[in-house]
């Protein structure tokens, strides 16, 4: 779900180019500065940092809400975030968190201030903020903490409920968790001493130990702020068992034809030509500027339309398949025209608009078709089952598969329709199954899409596959990514997202047998890489050598054979053409050797990315010996044909 485009954002540069000498990440964070997780000797402990407000009745809120509209800030590339909130009770107030990151541990900087921002010299509103409590709250997942002792107090963190469920409540100025072992240690050192409790939560899915930080209640003055420091410091050594990994190039799973990018939003700049040169390209997908084909197809397509033209000319002549969606229309096509916002979800085309739309259409793919040489594999509207931004039932998806279909056929256009183009695969191949229940709909169905923002189980990416496969159609994954919102304060600028992004990827292979994946996007917009200074320098981050992997070794119109793990941070495919081979082997955690059985004695490459170094290739002497993973890595094993 993404809730407006993806424009493109001021740059951030030096701190978060990781992959030639990076800095190491010691933490990684959501998009208004809550703290996600602490990262030491390479392992990732989840947890979650942030300020909360509570009020009488067990009314709670927090400061630093993470959705794509609330109004948070990012500083340039540092770790400092601001912003305000505004309660259920009209209430408002402010917060500012500043990181660094060192040895010593990650620290914490912040202010809370009640209150909205206001303008300089304007008086502030004189009601105080009546709160129960304002706190810093670290919540410790128990799946992770569970067994762990609190230090100095010598309690355990119960496995069992105890009696009263916050087990600790005393003033403190530091406290430490302890692993069984004793070897993992998270150290809590405050500014001074403050009053800290330590419950155990369960709350619908979520079950943690929740660490509250109190810096004040009761009435809260307009204007007045409290400020709040804190160091976390976690250390410990790695233990990693050896991973055992195999390949079985004889079993043939699914073929697949490679990887891709969209080049939707943000497509102006020339990272789309260094990243269009520089990776493996097998699908892709453009937009279909409808508002703006609108105001133009009478006269002379102006800079938009034009690059758009010749990146889609340029993507016919790769003789790769490649997707045309649709975002927005002009306000007079929607029944609702002139009553929303202009980003509105689920809006539908007027009943008496839809001639005048399949013209729009058909006369756009007709004047590509007649001036560039190019046309689309497939039409989609971007995620109509969120409505993204026009919306569509089931039935509704179907009908409206028929009626294009039928107008692109009258039109002489061999554009196919593009099934579903869903938001997310979380059991919303059910949007689909309308359309595959209509034979005369399905004339029209090309292949098979699904969006991965959020990611899915393993059950829900399988449905998916299956559908694809029941009706004998190629599964392409178009919107290839993890956190919808991360466009906002620039959140995907981190190594530890283009890990994730990787595992995605991994997953996605293993269960939902896909064509193709689409990554979200060769452009600036969740950029690879990052145009600096007024020379335009291309600069790669980590995550473009991690994307490379994928890209460049994987051969093109491969297979995918079966591959197996014996690590859940440890994962594993497989390709093969011919005689050519890649097996892609994502560690996430600790570093540690693996043994991957199944591949033959040969002529072997091996490439690795780090944190701190992207892209590093050497021979492999010997693959059926241990191969060492380091720690947070991608490494591919590569055999030519």
């Amino acid at each position: 779900m993404k809730i407006k485009p993806r424009f493109l954002v001021p740059l951030l540069v030096a701190s978060v180019l990781a992959g030639r000498g990076a800095p190491v990440e010691r933490a990684t964070y959501h998009s208004a500065g809550g703290l996600t997780s602490l990262i030491a000797g390479g392992r990732e402990f989840p947890l979650m940092g942030e300020f909360v407000v509570s009020f009488a009745g067990g009314v709670r809120t927090t400061l630093q809400p993470h959705d794509q509209r609330s109004p948070v800030t990012r500083e340039g590339s540092e770790l400092h975030w601001k912003g305000f909130t505004t309660f259920p009770n009209s209430g408002q107030a402010q917060f500012e968190a500043a990181w660094t990151e060192s040895d010593a541990g990650v620290a914490l900087a912040g202010t809370v201030t009640s209150g909205a921002p206001v303008a300089p010299g304007a008086p502030p509103s004189r009601d105080p903020l009546q709160v129960e409590s304002v706190d810093y709250v670290l919540d410790l997942p128990r799946a992770t903490f569970s067994g762990w002792t609190l230090e100095p107090a010598g309690v355990a963190l119960p496995l069992a409920k105890p009696a009263d469920v916050t087990f600790f409540n005393e003033t403190a100025a530091a406290l430490a968790f302890v692993d069984v072992e004793k070897n993992w240690r998270l150290a809590l050192t405050l500014d001074q001493p403050r009053a800290v409790s330590v419950t155990d939560v369960w709350e619908g899915d979520q079950r943690v130990y929740r660490v509250r930080i109190r810096l004040g209640g009761g009435g809260w003055a307009a204007g007045e702020s409290w400020k709040f420091g804190l160091t976390l410091q976690l250390t410990g050594t790695p233990q990693a068992p050896a991973a055992h990994l195999t390949v079985d190039l004889s079993t043939r799973r699914y073929a697949f034809d490679g990887f891709g990018g969209n080049y939707c939003f943000a497509t102006e700049t020339p990272a789309v030509d260094y990243l269009m040169d520089n990776l493996h390209q097998a699908w892709a997908r453009l937009e279909f500027k409808g508002q703006v084909w609108d105001e133009e197809r009478h006269t002379q397509p102006g800079p938009a339309l034009l690059r758009d033209f010749e990146l889609m000319k340029r993507v016919e002549k790769m003789g790769i398949p490649w997707i045309v969606s649709l975002w927005r229309l002009p306000e007079r096509y929607y029944a609702d025209a002139n009553q929303k916002p202009y980003f509105s979800f689920g809006r539908q085309i007027a009943a008496d608009r839809w001639p005048e739309f399949l013209d729009l259409l058909g006369s756009y793919l007709l004047y590509l078709k007649a001036h560039y040489g190019a046309e689309p594999d497939y039409f989609s509207f971007n995620e109509p089952d969120l409505g993204v931004n026009i919306g569509f039932t089931g039935e509704t998806h179907r009908d409206a598969i028929k009626r294009i279909g039928a107008y692109f056929a009258s039109l002489g256009l061999k554009t196919k329709l593009l099934l579903g183009d869903t938001a997310n695969p979380r059991d919303s191949h059910k949007f689909v199954l309308p359309t595959a229940a209509d034979a005369d709909a399905m004339r029209y169905v090309g292949a098979v899409s699904v969006h991965s923002w959020g990611n899915g189980t393993p059950a829900q990416y399988k449905a998916w596959g299956d559908v694809g496969g029941w009706l004998n159609l190629p599964l392409v994954v178009a919107e290839a990514g993890t956190d919808p919102g991360s466009y906002r304060n620039r959140m995907f600028d981190s190594y530890a997202y283009g890990l994730g992004e990787m595992q995605q990827y991994e997953e996605l292979l293993r269960d939902s047998r896909p064509t193709a994946l689409i990554f979200w996007e060769f452009t600036e917009d969740y950029g690879l890489v990052h145009v600096v200074g007024p020379e335009k320098k291309i600069e790669p981050t980590g995550r473009f050598w991690l994307m490379k992997h994928f890209t460049n070794l994987t051969p093109l119109k491969s297979e995918v054979v079966v591959s197996t793990t014996d690590r859940t941070d440890v994962l594993i495919s497989a390709f093969v053409k011919g005689g050519a081979v890649a097996v892609h082997i994502l560690n996430r955690g600790a570093a540690c050797e693996a043994s991957v059985a199944g591949l033959p004695p040969g002529r072997w490459q091996r490439i690795t990315t780090t944190e701190t170094d992207g892209w590093r290739e050497s021979a492999l002497a010997d693959v059926t010996g241990p191969v060492l993973l380091p720690a947070r890595s991608l490494t591919t094993l590569v055999r030519s044909e």
